[in-house]
């Protein structure tokens, strides 16, 4: 029995030391981390600041630039500058051919006497006029821009003007033999009736015909009183229109002391002297000064600055087949630094402006387009035979 308990205390000794050891020690520190929740921060980023200037002698690197792509112009190149208009249409252009027209021949509006259209056909034109059927137009007047068009329906337009339609049918007038006694051919032939589908058969037949190639133009806005038209894509025209200006005395001034003026007087002297009878019928220089005063336009420009000054003074009398003198003056002078600089013109200009760009204006007359610039000059002239039947 005591050796059993002596057992059994021993076990309890070696099974119980190392846990009273342990209790003997001091206890170790555990420290633990707080986790704390920071909010997200957003990060802006600075440009760096520009480099200081360098101390002379030494180089600054500089970053490269950054190459951005420019927009590619519009391609305008076969668009029209200028294209007159009449009562035709837009003039696309003054050289048609009779294969551009198709279908049967029609009466068509237009500045010639006699005249017979067919529909355009769009497998026959040149790709260059054909294209200017999807363009938009500015269209002008006398006075500046009236609309914006479109184009409508082409047509061949072929044209004949003259003193009859004799000329349509049988050539000159001036060209036909007849015995004397006899009535004159032109007289038998104006007595003859020919229909209209006859005539527009003979005028579309004709070698001697003008031909066009014409457009409808086509706005929401009207467009009475066009003289002209250019491309909606191309820069706006310099435009002059007539208006008020001190210069206009000035230009009269200059007129009457002038010695083209003089010159007139003296010619017209001297033809009354060689002619007493018929200058009877012809009014004196004091009639002429009094009737047909010196009558000067001012084209302004869009400031109100003169740029082009036109005068027109005289008798111009219906010559007819006799040869009764003519005392009219006219000049158009470019106002250059106040001086009157003359230019080469024509009677009846209707409108002035600068279609090109270059400085220099451009005259418009009924038929034609004078110009500085060969690439603009244009003639759109109807043919017309001349005749007297004096």
């Amino acid at each position: 029995m005591r050796l059993r308990t002596l057992e059994l205390s021993v076990g309890l000794l070696l099974l119980l030391g190392p846990l009273g050891y342990a209790l003997t020690l001091e206890p170790e520190e555990v420290e633990v981390e707080r986790v704390v929740e920071v909010e997200r921060i957003e990060v802006v980023e600075v440009p760096a600041p520009a480099p200081a200037p360098a101390p002379d002698g030494q180089k600054v690197e500089t970053p490269e630039p950054i190459s951005v792509e420019p927009t590619p112009a519009p391609d305008l190149s076969g668009r029209l500058q200028f294209a007159a208009v009449s009562e035709a249409g837009l003039l696309l252009s003054s050289k048609a051919r009779r294969v551009w027209g198709m279908g049967s021949l029609r009466e068509h509006s237009g500045p010639g006497q006699f005249r017979a259209a067919m529909q355009a056909n769009p497998a026959k034109l040149p790709e260059a006029l054909l294209a200017h059927g999807a363009r938009t137009f500015d269209v002008y007047g006398k006075d500046g821009k009236l609309c914006t068009a479109r184009l409508g329906e082409l047509s061949v337009l072929a044209q004949h003007d003259g003193p009859s339609l004799f000329e349509v049918f049988h050539g000159s007038i001036d060209g036909v033999e007849y015995e004397d006694g006899e009535e004159h051919p032109a007289d038998v032939f104006e007595r003859q009736t020919h229909t209209p589908k006859q005539i527009r058969s003979k005028v579309w037949a004709s070698s001697d015909a003008d031909r066009w190639l014409v457009a409808e133009l086509v706005s929401d806005t009207p467009c009475e009183g066009a003289l002209w038209a250019r491309d909606a894509e191309l820069p706006p025209p310099r435009l002059l229109h007539a208006g008020p200006s001190p210069i206009v005395e000035q230009r009269i001034a200059v007129h009457e002391a002038s010695t083209a003026l003089a010159d007139a007087k003296a010619e017209y002297a001297t033809w009354r002297d060689e002619h007493p009878e018929e200058s009877k019928s012809m009014p004196t220089w004091a009639e002429i000064e009094r009737d047909h005063p010196a009558k000067v336009t001012a084209w302004l420009d869009e400031t109100g600055t003169p740029r082009l000054v036109e005068l027109d003074f005289g008798y111009w009398p219906d010559l007819g087949c006799g040869d009764n003198p003519t005392t009219g003056l006219t000049a158009i002078d470019e106002v250059i630094d106040g001086a009157f600089e003359p230019m080469s013109h024509s009677m009846g200009f209707g409108a002035v402006f600068d279609v090109d760009l270059d400085g220099r204006y451009e005259l418009l007359y009924g038929t034609s387009l004078e110009s500085e610039t060969s690439a603009l000059s244009l003639i759109w002239d109807i043919y017309e035979v001349p005749y007297c039947n004096c």
